[in-house]
């Protein structure tokens, strides 16, 4: 679930921090969810909050823009701690600590598969992996100042899980456009 605020010109805004001031109302973040998304399922908020419709559009493009530059810092602050590349990954994977693997959604059919085949091992042995579908390896690559970048991985920490749950929640608000 995503906090939504409500400015006072009637605007509805993402709070991914959950910080903003004021009250909010909370979005499911699931692709069914956003799918179903609409002015006239906003229409519910007038009874709480002096909200200004048509906006769902705006707040569509809001919630890419307001995930996007999430990202952008996480992936900032996490680039020293990110290996990047199928060898690179591979070799982390056999390590023994949490993984998360970020792959592009155009990776190739052989490394989705190494790398599938790879997590599902450890998951086997009892050690703790994950796969994070990322837009492409143009977006995945913009995130680490390249041209395309099909794979990187990480450690599993915080702030690692905040950036997964981010990348999950703009390939679902992504789809419901």
């Amino acid at each position: 679930m995503l906090r939504l605020v409500v400015d006072d010109a009637g605007q509805i805004w993402p709070d991914l921090r959950q910080a903003a001031p004021g009250r909010g109302t909370y979005l499911c973040m699931r692709k069914q969810c956003l799918s179903e998304m609409s002015d006239k399922q906003l229409q519910r908020l007038k009874a709480k909050f002096s909200i200004v419709l048509p906006q769902w559009d705006d707040l569509h493009q809001r919630l890419i823009n307001g995930l996007q530059k999430a990202l952008e810092q996480i992936f900032s602050r996490l680039r020293p701690k990110i290996d990047i590349g199928r060898d690179a990954v591979m070799h982390r994977l056999w390590n023994n600590t949490p993984q998360i693997v970020i792959c592009a959604a155009d990776a190739g059919d052989a490394l989705v598969r190494q790398i599938d085949d790879a997590v599902a091992k450890r998951r086997q042995a009892g050690q703790v992996a994950a796969i994070v579908n990322a837009e492409s390896a143009v977006w995945l690559g913009s995130m680490f100042g390249r041209e395309k970048v099909a794979v990187a991985g990480l450690d599993g920490a915080p702030m690692t899980e905040k950036l997964k749950q981010y990348c999950v929640w703009l390939g679902h608000v992504k789809v419901s456009g």
